[in-house]
């Protein structure tokens, strides 16, 4: 009984981390934007933007590792290998899905949602360090 209200517990957790987890990725897109010249969207259409972007990138990342998982096989590869290497292949596809569909979506030039792309990236990989670097500074303390 007590198993069933942890999963509960978490399950509900989970979903309630989800409009949050939405809301700081379309805060990064507008900020992306902003950063970028481009006039920000709105809240309703960064929203949108970004799941349009998360379903084109998610069939394109199936279709991906499928193909790589067939091909490691063929040549012997461990499974782990494969997802090394679906990875590092879905960031030139990311790029050029995202940029497509921010262009597409906001009436800008391609270029434009190159240089979203990259901002919109750089700054994910600035707030992934910063816990990063409070994790490890709160494990070290604790040692």
């Amino acid at each position: 009984m007590a198993g069933a209200l942890v999963v509960f517990g978490l399950c509900a957790l989970l979903l309630l981390l989800i409009p949050l987890v939405l809301y700081l990725l379309t805060y990064v897109f507008r900020l992306a934007c902003a950063l970028s010249g481009v006039p920000k969207p709105s809240v309703l259409a960064a929203t949108g933007i970004i799941l349009v972007n998360f379903v084109a990138d998610a069939v394109a990342l199936t279709i991906l590792e499928a193909v790589v998982r067939s091909g490691g096989e063929a040549a012997g590869l461990d499974r782990w290998e494969s997802v090394i290497i679906t990875r590092l292949l879905d960031l030139p596809v990311d790029l050029v899905i995202s940029s497509a569909v921010h262009a597409g979506l906001m009436g800008i030039r391609f270029g434009k949602g190159l240089e979203i792309w990259f901002v919109q990236r750089l700054i994910q990989l600035g707030i992934a360090t910063a816990i990063g670097l409070v994790a490890l500074i709160v494990y070290l303390a604790g040692a």
